[in-house]
């Protein structure tokens, strides 16, 4: 009986297990404390690696087990675990977690941190904010996004770089660009990357946030981390984004007179000087330019358990410029995956990404080989189609070929150049290939320390080439055409080793620190062959090969390795969660130098509402301090004393370039530009979190600067390394966002100001002038650092950095204006050393906004740059011609009425611009950069759920340089004439800046 009585329990006890064993199909929604959905929430089963996340409007379906519990889990709130107990339908709101909302912040070598331990003032930028209004190049999209930030548009045209400065210029002839770093190995350039791959983008603006990158930190740090698989289902994301482009801005042009010259009419000559006429107009510019188009696709798969993550993505990138032949394109392949191993003590982690671009006849800017030099000097009346046919050429039966068809064509100061013959036969292509892997492995010795180590193998290569068909300007090109051929390659080995710990040593105090070594070793190898300007020409018209040059051809070769390895630790004690103080140190060896240097950094964090206490007014409040050096390496071969001597195309030996300073009794060992900086800042949050305000005051001073001197006749070279300049840079950045909810309507506004004074406290005594001279060659305007005590300062303290001087109007002591009694123009100053401003702005302030109701976004930068000037050569040469509308509008008016006087505007605007050579009065020709403009606007609409297969489907209206609403400048003050640190404040025929608007698909499944 006993026994049949313990069967039928049995049985029971399995008839139950096996009823809650069975798997249901559980529904939900997850909504925060205010009823509104949270998109990719992370669904996990309890025990097990099963698990969901939710779709863009907070819904979710899971088969789990019936007596199975869920952890729901989301970013900035608490975590909270739910038993199902046969129930299908689950509704989960989340509370916010206040100590979640902190955030983990990535710093320098991939170290993770909470944001409220941080001592020093780090910004970052979303993945969603970078993608909203996509482009060609991934770093256009900081413009506008955080404090210190400063980026200036490239060259122009789909792929050129932008020049991106962080607090302030601080090299003299270094390198003033960040430090791009990704998944916390450095990497030599971002700009190519694939921008759906990043998962978030850290700016490390000051010098403390960087300093555990020695040497490379001095311009700051801009670190990625990057896309890794995700836990659950797996999920393939696409997206797709069509933009169209049209000049944003196009040079005003008089139309009322024609081609001549004193008013009379002259043919084959490009001024428009001549009488007035009823046929002119300008739309031989805009008829020259096309629409623009940009095409991004790209397609992500992520999946993972607990064990294993796997990413794999593509991304391709098609561009056609506005104009016509210039193109590019680029492919993005991506592979990165993780695993566990030993109860998950082990970590390893590796990946390979590649990156294919090509450039089809990239065009230049300014007066040489530039479409926009003939096209908008194009004379008045005359009809451009009689030189657009046939690429811009005209049959010549003696030749047997189209040979350029331009009667304007003469050396005067420039290249005067058919611009339908530049992008049809002077044309410029590159090919470049990148491939970086990498890998690492962690191992978790205990529960509070690990190993790690890294490596990655960056991997690149470069093939381009220039062609300039025959009968191209000969004052640079010979009868037969030109031809440059080069090819690069290159690596960088990256490895370090790190050991971290994070422990608790009392109830009180917290230490997490990092110890480790790394090795750099960079190599690169270039050789280049090319025609020697018009010195020397092809065998054949057109035979663009190697084998066609002929004659004293330049040759040249170069091959470098460098070594770079540094010993650093860095250690954060924190007390109570109150009080944080943080350590760093970094020694370095470098073959470019011939001592070890080391850079060291402390900062303290106080977090003030852990002891005054939190209110509803004030919710968190943060002081911080730092002080750090870092550097900027040496330039590749600058401590040298054994440099080659040079054999010329002639075969001429030159002698050796550049030396380290050698006086004849004593030398002087050269060092890494310094950088010393201290900031100080705060971090207050108020209104239950909902205002959050960010303010940095920041100090750095850069001492060694690294320039050349010319060496004296007789000193066995040419010019001299030395160490003689100190820059400092100070100023301000505040941040300031608000989220705010009014039922189902989110807005979240932001604001950043960025204010930067730049000073030159110090220039070398071997330096024999009193100005080192950053540009002096554009006939306009010079670029000059003044020595302090300079007579150029004109009663300042000090110079800074990018100053422009030129010539400028005289003046008596009592402020009256100077003119000449006979002919009535103004007078100038003798020299072009006159003091006109700086091209840097005086602050940056921008607004960005973003809106979400129910299904729609809407998402717009309001950008703004205030102060700084830029001058010009493109208005210089118009008023030269007579092309420019305020000369059509003196001419209307009867002459320039000038101290009394009635000038002949073809008299008063050739002495001004000095015919377009040197000579001319730069402040005419200089503009504020002041502009506010709509940089970016995107409008979206998520569709509702259709079908299973989708998890979301949003498409948006997006849009880049909407429109200005404010600007003085005659074109856009954003264009400079390219990225290096003696192109900025000078526009001079610039492809113009892109207005850009089009669609944006995005699609989860």
């Amino acid at each position: 009986m006993m026994k049949k009585i313990y069967n039928l329990v049995l049985l029971l006890l399995f008839c139950q297990t096996f009823v809650f064993a069975q798997n249901v199909s559980v529904t939900g929604k997850v909504t925060d404390s205010e009823n509104l959905p949270l998109p990719a929430v992370s669904i996990k089963v309890s025990g097990s690696t099963q698990g969901t996340s939710t779709d863009n409007n907070g819904n979710f379906t899971i088969s789990v087990p019936s007596n199975a519990s869920l952890v729901f889990t989301y970013i900035g709130f608490a975590s909270q675990t739910i038993a199902v107990q046969g129930r299908t339908t689950l509704n989960v709101k989340l509370a916010t977690d206040s100590k979640m909302l902190e955030g983990v912040v990535v710093t320098a070598l991939g170290i993770e941190r909470s944001s409220k331990s941080l001592s020093y003032a780090t910004t970052n930028v979303s993945a969603e904010d970078l993608n909203q209004v996509k482009g060609a190049n991934v770093l256009n999209s900081l413009a506008g996004k955080a404090a210190g930030v400063f980026v200036t548009q490239g060259s122009g045209g789909p792929g050129s770089s932008p020049r991106i400065v962080l607090r302030g210029n601080k090299s003299i002839s270094g390198g003033n660009s960040p430090l791009y770093v990704v998944d916390g190995v450095p990497v030599g350039g971002f700009s190519d990357f694939n921008s759906e791959d990043i998962e978030s983008l850290q700016i490390l603006q000051g010098a403390s946030a960087a300093a555990l990158y020695g040497s490379q930190a001095a311009n700051g740090v801009i670190l990625i981390t990057t896309q890794k698989g995700k836990l659950g289902k797996t999920s393939v994301n696409f997206a797709s984004t069509a933009t169209y482009d049209s000049p944003f801005v196009l040079p005003e042009l008089q139309t009322s007179y024609g081609q001549g010259l004193g008013g009379v009419a002259r043919t084959g000559i490009n001024d428009s000087w001549g009488p007035k006429i009823t046929t002119g107009n300008d739309s031989h510019i805009k008829e020259f330019f096309q629409t623009g188009e940009n095409y991004l696709n790209s397609l992500s798969l992520s999946s993972g358990n607990e064990t294993q993550r796997v990413y794999l993505s593509y991304a391709n990138t098609n561009s056609k410029a506005m104009i016509p032949g210039y193109k590019y394109g680029r492919n993005n392949v991506t592979l990165r995956g993780s695993s566990k191993a030993f109860n998950n003590k082990l970590s390893l982690d590796g990946g390979i990404n590649y990156i294919g671009t090509q450039t089809k006849n990239q065009n230049g800017s300014s007066w040489t080989n530039s479409p926009m030099f003939g096209l908008y000097l194009f004379p008045m009346g005359d009809n451009m189609d009689k030189y657009s046919p046939n690429g811009g050429g005209v049959w010549n039966a003696t030749r047997g070929f189209f040979v350029q068809n331009w009667p304007y064509m003469k050396n005067e100061h420039s290249s005067n150049q058919n611009p339908y013959w530049i992008i049809n036969k002077i044309q410029n292509d590159s090919f470049r290939n990148r491939t970086n892997m990498n890998g690492s492995a962690k191992i978790d010795i205990t529960d509070w320390l690990n190993v790690a180590g890294r490596t990655t193998f960056n991997n690149y290569s470069s093939d381009s080439d220039s062609r300039q068909g025959a009968s191209s300007d000969p004052i640079n090109t010979g009868a037969n055409g030109g031809y440059q051929k080069s090819v690069s390659s290159g690596s960088e080995l990256y490895t370090d080793v790190l050991l971290s710990a994070n422990k608790a040593l009392s109830d009180n105090i917290k230490v997490n620190a990092v110890a480790g070594f790394s090795n750099t070793i960079t190599k690169s190898d270039a050789t280049y062959n090319g025609t020697n300007g018009a010195s020397n020409s092809l065998y054949y018209a057109d035979y663009f090969s190697l084998q066609g040059l002929t004659g004293n051809f330049v040759s040249t070769s170069s091959k470098t390795k460098r070594i770079d390895r540094a010993v650093f630790g860095t250690a954060s004690f924190g007390y109570k969660e109150t009080l944080f103080f943080d350590v760093t140190g970094r020694n370095e060896w470098s073959s470019t130098t011939e001592t070890p240097f080391f850079y060291p950094s402390a900062g303290l964090a106080y977090v003030l509402t852990n002891t005054i206490g939190a209110t509803d007014a004030i919710s968190f409040a943060k002081l911080r301090a730092t002080y750090a050096e870092v550097g900027n390496a040496l330039p590749f071969g600058a401590a040298a004393r054994n440099s080659n001597y040079g054999v010329g195309p002639d075969e001429s030996v030159s002698g050796r370039g550049t030396l380290p300073f050698f006086s004849g009794t004593d030398t002087i060992t050269l060092k890494p530009e310094r950088s010393k900086s201290y900031e100080f800042g705060a971090d207050v949050r108020f209104f239950k979190d909902k205002l959050n305000l960010s303010v940095t005051y920041y100090n750095a001073t850069t001492e060694d600067q690294v320039f050349t001197i010319t060496a004296p006749t007789g000193a066995g070279a040419s010019s001299f390394y030395i160490n003689g300049g100190t820059i400092q840079n100070k100023g301000i950045e505040a941040s300031l966002s608000y989220n705010a909810s009014f039922g189902k309507l989110k807005w979240t506004p932001s604001v950043n100001f960025s204010r930067n004074t730049n000073r030159i406290k110090e220039l070398s005594t071997l330096l024999t002038t009193d100005r080192f001279v950053l540009n002096s060659g554009n006939r306009l305007t010079n670029l000059f650092l003044l020595r302090p005590g300079s007579a150029l300062l004109q009663g300042r303290k000090y110079g800074a950095y990018h100053d422009l001087f030129g010539k400028t109007y005289l003046y008596d002591a009592n402020g009256v204006q100077q003119f000449n009694a006979t002919t009535g123009l103004p007078l100038l100053s003798t020299t072009d050393d006159q003091y006109i401003g700086n091209a840097n702005p005086d602050f940056l302030l921008n607004l960005n906004n973003q809106f979400t109701y129910k299904n729609f976004n809407v998402s717009f930068l309001v950008d703004g740059r205030f102060g700084g000037l830029v001058s010009s050569s493109t208005e210089q040469w118009l008023d030269y011609k007579g092309l420019s509308k305020r000369s059509g509008e003196a001419r209307d008016a009867g002459g320039v009425n000038l101290n009394g006087k009635v000038i002949s505007p073809e008299l008063y605007y050739g002495y001004i611009s000095a015919k377009a050579d040197y000579g001319a009065a730069g402040l005419e020709y200089t503009y504020s950069s002041t502009n506010i403009r709509l940089r970016e606007l995107a409008i979206g609409y998520t569709l509702p759920k259709f079908s299973n297969t989708f998890k979301n489907v949003n498409l948006s209206l997006v849009g880049r340089n909407v429109l200005f609403f404010y600007k003085k400048a005659p074109f856009d003050p954003e264009l400079a004439l390219g990225t290096g640190n003696g192109n900025q404040g000078f526009e001079s025929f610039q492809i113009p800046s892109a207005t850009s608007v089009g669609l944006t698909l995005r699609a989860g499944f």
